[in-house]
Parts: structure tokens; sequence; C-alpha cells
């Protein structure tokens, strides 16, 4: 089962944010958006179609590139 991380980052300009991520077993993806709701969908749908951890990056940019 896919679950999201959260982890606190600092960019460029010093300022603060939460990132969230996924993972599943040893397979984790850290900071893939600061959008709770996006994150959630995106979790959501790894989960419904039991999504294997070797298409996980091919995964996320189409997710993402479809909500754009």
């Amino acid at each position: 089962m896919w679950i999201i991380t959260e982890k606190q980052y600092t960019n460029e300009e010093g300022e603060e944010y939460t990132g969230y991520g996924v993972s599943q077993g040893e397979c984790t993806v850290d900071d893939i958006t600061v959008s709770l709701p996006e994150i959630t969908r995106l979790v959501e749908a790894l989960n419904r179609y039991e999504a294997s951890p070797v298409h996980i990056y091919d995964i996320i940019e189409d997710f993402f590139a479809e909500t754009c």
C-alpha cells in the first residue's frame, strides 16, 4: 500500500515549506508536491490500480502532466 510522506524543506530563498511524497516498502519518492489534495489523489490512484514501484517515476510524471 502506498502512503503519503511529509517532510520540511528549505527552498533556495531560505523559505521553509512542507513537501509531500509517496512511499511503499523500500520505495520512497520525496518532495513531489506542496499540495496535500494533489498527493492524496495520487496515492488514492496508486492504491486503486495497485501501482508497482518499478513504474513510480513514470506514473508521477503522467499524473501531474494530466493535472496541468
